[in-house]
């Protein structure tokens, strides 16, 4: 910028000057709505049977992208179904294990369910969801849900729908806590009441929850609306189930920072698995144990260890903490 531009610049009102700002970042995101990337992405993109509706008041829709999940995806889908969601679509990356016919089993007993394939092996998860929550939007969707197929989401007191339902605001943040398998058990197992490691406290990460447009610019991770002008409203928890087992956690990184390399995402993004990729195999063993301990690692950073609280199969809460564990 030249010096009599910013002279200028410097001169205006500054709500003139955030007026420009904003009217920029419109125009540059709507240039990357309409531009290549954008399209290519939605190409890859096909959700088959997927109903044409106008928005009804008050239909809460989740929309997901799913590899590998095979282990989880059914679980967390009808938990989110039982959350008062009126439709889900679920998109399959490129599985090579069971993940597609556990979602096409889903859908087959369940209207509510509609699975769909994404063909592109790149990590553009927010335009992506973007995409998806479009298709939400199209099949009358009000408030629209991205979740992750490893997310168990909550409210308090009452449903995630209903929650969004008397909700007077245009978007909510959800809270997280990851969740471990404890050292006896090693893994996760979703076919036996089990307990689990819960972090006390919620991640400084948080998710975002919205209603629904024509179109909407998710960011990377979901934790925000890259147009967004208010702050989300809080009271949304939800369980984070990523660290299920060694050999699962270690496919899913692998293919995720295949994944990021693929589309070319710079290292700040998802650098706990940047982190995780690090490490030789033949040490992943050792340092799995130390995160189930909590022996001085923690999953996002590996420095600081998380304090942690043995539950009883928080998969069956119907509402957020019901025992006060966590308030």
């Amino acid at each position: 910028m030249s010096a009599f531009r910013q002279r200028v610049r410097d001169s205006l009102p500054a709500s003139v000057v955030a007026r420009v700002n904003r009217a920029r970042l419109l125009a540059s995101l709507q240039r990357e709505r309409w531009g290549p990337r954008q399209r290519r992405i939605n190409a890859a993109i096909s959700v088959p049977g997927l109903p044409r509706a106008r928005r009804r008041p008050g239909a809460v829709w989740g929309v997901c992208l799913a590899r590998n999940e095979e282990d989880i995806v059914e679980h967390t889908v009808r938990h989110m179904l039982n959350q008062g969601l009126d439709g889900v679509i679920v998109v399959d990356n490129l599985s090579t294990d069971g993940t597609r016919a556990v979602l096409d089993a889903l859908a087959a007993a369940d209207p509510r369910v509609h699975v769909g394939v994404d063909r592109q092996v790149g990590f553009h998860q927010g335009a992506k969801v973007s995409y998806l929550s479009h298709l939400a939007w199209r099949a009358g969707a009000d408030w629209i849900v991205p979740f992750d197929a490893d997310e168990f989401w909550f409210a308090e007191g009452e449903s995630v729908g209903d929650f969004l339902r008397h909700l007077d605001a245009g978007s909510a943040w959800c809270d997280f806590r990851n969740v471990f398998p404890t050292v006896e058990d090693g893994a996760v197992d979703f076919g036996r009441d089990q307990t689990v490691q819960v972090e006390r406290h919620a991640s400084a990460w948080l998710r975002v929850c919205f209603r629904s447009r024509r179109w909407v610019w998710v960011g990377e991770g979901n934790h925000a609306l890259r147009d967004a002008l208010d702050l989300p409203v809080r009271g949304l928890h939800m369980l984070h189930y990523s660290y299920r087992s060694l050999e699962q956690y270690s496919r899913k990184v692998d293919h995720g920072v295949a994944a990021l390399e693929a589309a070319g995402k710079d290292a700040s993004i998802a650098t706990h698995w940047r982190l995780w990729a690090t490490v030789p195999p033949t040490e992943r063993d050792a340092l799995w144990r130390r995160y189930l301990a909590g022996d001085g690692v923690a999953a996002e950073d590996r420095v600081v260890s998380v304090e942690r609280v043995l539950v009883e199969d928080p998969t069956r809460w119907k509402t957020w903490d019901p025992d006060g564990r966590f308030s």
